[in-house]
């Protein structure tokens, strides 16, 4: 899923979590994760990730950065 966002920023210069957030929506939440992140080719981003919870683990259902 994030491939064809993240490919063009070039690699991780560094990563740190910003803040994290559960949204309560059926069936069972999901959570917002989101970093500010440096690439290689865009020095001030923010990635958000957004997790489901299915069955006992976490999916990856969005992915943004702006």
């Amino acid at each position: 899923m994030s491939q064809s966002v993240r490919t063009p920023l070039g690699a991780v210069v560094s990563r740190a979590l910003i803040g994290e957030e559960n949204v309560p929506a059926p069936p069972y939440g999901y959570q917002v994760v989101k970093f500010r992140t440096s690439f290689a080719h865009k020095a001030d981003a923010i990635e958000t990730l957004s997790l489901a919870r299915e069955n006992e683990s976490w999916r990856g259902v969005g992915y943004t950065i702006e």
